[in-house]
Formats: C-alpha cells, sequence, structure tokens
C-alpha cells in the first residue's frame, strides 16, 4: 500500500474505533483514491453494512474488493453475510459457498458458521449442525459455533419429547 494511502487508511480505521464514522469515510474514501486496494475497500464495505446500514455501497466496495483479489474468501463471506442481513437467502448461500471453496480465506470457519444460521433459519436442524460440526473443524475454539449446536441438539431433544407426548 502507497504510505500516504496507508497513513488515511490508519486514520480512517481509528476515526471508526471511536465512533466517528462521517470522519472515518473521509479517510477510508482518501486512501483508496490514492491506492485502490482491498483494505480499504473491505473496511469501508465493513463499515457502511455492519454499523451504517447502506448495504448498497457496502456491497459495491466488497465486490470491487472481490475485483481486485478475486481469491480472497474472506471477501465472499462478507458478501454472503450483507446479503442474508438483508433477506436475500438463496444468493447468501451462494456466496458462502465461494467462501468455502476459495483458496485464500482464514474465516473459512464463518462461512460455515453463517451456513448453519442460514439452514437453522429454514428449519433444517440437521444440515445447520453438519455446517456447525465444519466450522468446529476448522477453528475448535469457535464458541459460538458450539453453542448454536447444543441449542440445536437440545431444541431437538425437546422436539422429540413434545411428539412422544401427543
Amino acid at each position: 500500500m502507497n504510505p500516504d494511502a496507508k497513513m488515511f487508511y490508519r486514520e480512517g480505521v481509528c476515526e471508526a474505533v471511536v465512533g466517528n464514522y462521517d470522519a472515518a469515510e473521509y479517510f477510508l474514501l482518501k486512501s483508496i483514491e490514492i491506492d485502490p486496494v482491498v483494505p480499504g475497500y473491505a473496511t469501508l464495505g465493513w463499515m457502511y453494512g455492519s454499523i451504517l446500514d447502506r448495504n448498497e455501497e457496502a456491497f459495491r466496495c466488497f465486490r470491487k474488493a472481490i475485483r481486485l483479489n478475486p481469491e480472497n474468501g474472506d471477501l465472499f463471506n462478507d458478501c454472503g453475510a450483507l446479503l442474508l442481513k438483508m433477506g436475500f437467502i438463496p444468493e447468501s448461500i451462494k456466496w458462502f459457498h465461494r467462501s468455502i471453496r476459495s483458496p485464500q480465506c482464514s474465516k473459512r470457519h464463518l462461512a460455515f458458521y453463517n451456513l448453519a444460521l442460514v439452514y437453522r433459519s429454514g428449519n433444517r436442524p440437521e444440515r445447520s449442525c453438519r455446517y456447525l460440526h465444519l466450522a468446529l473443524r476448522q477453528r475448535p475454539d469457535f464458541d459460538q459455533a458450539r453453542r448454536l449446536l447444543r441449542e440445536i441438539r437440545n431444541h431437538d431433544v425437546t422436539a422429540g419429547r413434545e411428539s412422544e407426548h401427543s
């Protein structure tokens, strides 16, 4: 990354951390203007989607980052998570699978977890559990996945008892 772009990028991240999102956006855009690189677009996309609820702009930022590095699976997961948040479930599933298949994916466990959430909401506990097991295989200390797996199993046991008494 160009040294000036890096300076603006760092300033943008610092502003985002303390909640100054207008300033963060300014510095991140300035960074991208100087040197359009994946971290700038990805961070701006994260801020737009996760904090500012500017989902279309977030998706555009992630797509630009993907054009710069089409092997980065973390970006595919970010797109999938954003589409899931927007209610585009079938589209989100495609992005999560792209993330899983990507050669560069440091957060593959999150794509598996997100797929588990999708299938849990679709009342597919067996498929949800399968993806949670895959997430835990990737990252054994992933407590959120472990809790969700326990919750699904407990619900299945409870539901089984209720049907026995019907």
